[in-house]
């Protein structure tokens, strides 16, 4: 027996370092960065924000900053060790957290389940892992789940030192995340079951209405945490976030993939469209052949399963619930024949073999060797930008959803995002989703905010347009889409690499400043259209190797996304056809 448990012991522990390799994947969360820009500021004023100082549309409005408490955590981190230390940190919370349901499955003795259930765990929450303030709520959540259920298997604690302790817990929850909402259901939902199991006799006609007991131990500690929320430097105005995010849930739900419902093309999710299956038809069978059914846990996995099957950011909250009410069904073992053992065997290699598959498929082919998966802006765009903060940085400026935070944390206080991931921007999510390919809608925008100074991505597919040469001829000229939203008459290139670009209206700064910084020529995505006026004599050679020496004096060599050395190509290539014989280049 003891070489068994040895044996299962180092099995599970296997299983679980295995496991938590998913939680390596790399931070792809543009919030990130406007977390880390608040983190700053609650250090440096020894509190968090009450106003927006980030973005120019709404600043100086109330800001209930509701996840203060991990953006402080996420600064001072990001201080000792750069986005190494966040990644590892988020790798710590998550690793505790499946520790956590580890422990809860050994409430149920089930350790030798362990080697099969943590890989599957940890896939099935694994599209909800990035580095986000959620990380803390999965973690507090394990914990009160643990918590109820060691209560529910033996006696629950009772005393002032109990409640303190949940008082303290939420209101240090509250501070982190609005996931505490979803501790405080879970501790509901087992009032409510518990509540129904003692009034089971009554119901049935065998026995007078029942004087609540554990049901009221647990509501009284429901109603403990729901005052300990208001402990916060916002009081009741943190339940305002919550119902903006209700009243603007079909937006996030249209525009945010964690909002969306689950999807059945998406890999990422088969682990918890399986779960789905295992879980709930384990307690029909229960019910249905065994006739054992816990009212808490069914009230619980019920809730969750509807959250989570509504939005996918849930589904975390449904796994945690939902396995660990698996493993707490009275399961037997197998029978000793033989055909059980090859059964299990098949099994359980068949098992290994899909949770092999899905990490070495979808997990261990997203790691970069970087902490970061994803960049917001550019290096060399945030370097131009802030070398002219003279000129710029009183503009207002557009920038992508996304990379709000980026402009805040990268480029402030000096430059101001236009928008950014927080929920006061929830209302104008409709308004900077539909601008792809669509001069109307770029149109309408800027004549609503009067930008002056936008910040873009070049990825989009240039435009072909029938454009008369020198000479009369006509030709069909494939030209940059941007230049149709942000015409040349009105706004100047003046900054690009291979992903971005800045460009200014031509009113909003100097002359003298626009004259040595703009690219008339050599601007992104248009430069196969310079041969043909070049060769006719319409475009001086000069001009080209002028903006030539602009661009590499903002373009070092090796700064991350330049294309210093195809350009340099380019214009000797240019100069070398203007060298031969017979072309007409303007010197």
């Amino acid at each position: 027996m003891y070489d068994r448990d040895r044996v299962l012991n180092i099995l599970g522990w296997g299983a679980f370092a295995f496991a938590a390799s998913v939680f390596l994947m790399p931070v792809i969360n543009p919030d990130i960065y406007w977390h880390l820009a608040a983190g700053k500021y609650t250090v440096a004023h020894f509190g968090p924000p009450r106003t927006d100082f980030l973005s120019w549309p709404l600043a100086g409005a109330e800001w209930v900053d509701f996840e203060w408490v991990p953006q402080v955590f996420y600064y001072l981190l990001y201080k000792a060790g750069g986005f190494w230390a966040l990644l590892f940190f988020k790798v710590l919370l998550l690793t505790l957290t499946m520790l956590v349901f580890r422990a809860t499955a050994l409430l149920y003795g089930r350790r030798g389940a362990l080697p099969f259930l943590l890989p599957f765990f940890a896939a099935a929450i694994m599209p909800n892992c990035d580095l986000r303030p959620e990380n803390f709520t999965f973690l507090f959540f394990s914990v009160t789940l643990y918590y109820l259920e060691k209560s529910r298997l033996a006696s629950l604690p009772s005393g002032w030192r109990t409640r303190a302790a949940v008082f303290a817990f939420f209101a240090l929850w509250a501070n982190i995340h609005a996931g505490y909402l979803y501790g405080l259901a879970l501790i509901g939902l087992y009032a409510g079951g518990e509540f129904f199991a003692e009034e089971l006799p009554f119901i049935y006609g065998k026995g007078p209405f029942a004087r609540p007991g554990r049901s009221l131990e647990y509501l009284k500690l429901f109603f403990l945490g729901l005052a300990s929320s208001l402990v916060n430097p916002y009081g009741w105005k943190i339940y305002s976030v919550i119902l903006n995010h209700q009243k603007y849930i079909d937006t996030l739900q249209e525009h945010i993939q964690e909002w969306a419902t689950f999807d059945l093309t998406n890999a990422y999710q088969w682990p918890y469209v399986l779960s789905l299956a295992a879980v709930m038809g384990s307690l029909v069978f229960f019910l249905l052949r065994r006739r054992h059914l816990v009212y808490p846990h069914l009230a619980a996995v019920l809730f969750f399963l509807w959250a989570s099957a509504n939005h996918s950011r849930h589904i975390p909250f449904f796994m945690i619930t939902g396995l660990a009410y698996t493993l707490a069904l009275p399961w037997e073992k197998p029978a000793p024949a033989l055909r059980w053992r090859v059964l299990a065997w098949g099994g359980g290699a068949l098992w290994l073999a899909a949770a092999w598959w899905f990490y070495s498929q979808l997990v261990w082919t997203q790691y970069t060797g970087k902490p970061q998966l994803a960049k917001y802006g550019s290096e060399g765009m945030a370097t131009f930008l802030r070398r002219n903060k003279a000129e710029l940085s009183g503009l207002k400026l557009y920038n992508y959803w996304s990379w709000g935070g980026w402009v805040s944390w990268e480029l402030g206080p000096d430059y101001k995002a236009f928008i950014d991931g927080r929920y006061l921007f929830h209302d104008r999510i409709t308004e900077v989703t539909g601008l792809s390919g669509n001069p109307v809608n770029w149109a309408n925008l800027i004549a609503k905010y009067k930008f002056s100074l936008a910040l873009i991505k070049l990825d989009e597919p240039n435009v072909p347009v029938k454009q008369r040469m020198p000479g009369g001829a006509e030709a069909v000229t494939w030209r940059p889409t941007y230049l149709f939203y942000l015409p040349r008459k009105d706004w100047a290139v003046v900054y690009w690499d291979y992903s971005t670009a800045a460009l200014v209206r031509r009113d909003a700064v100097p002359a003298a400043w626009l004259a040595e910084h703009e690219f008339r020529y050599l601007r992104p995505g248009d430069t196969q259209n310079l041969p043909g006026p070049l060769l006719a004599g319409a475009l001086p050679l000069r001009e080209l190797k002028r903006e030539l020496d602009t661009y590499l004096r903002w373009h070092p060599a090796g700064l991350e996304r330049s294309v210093n050395w195809e350009l340099i190509v380019f214009v000797k290539e240019l100069e070398a056809l203007c060298a031969r014989k017979g072309a007409k280049c303007a010197k």
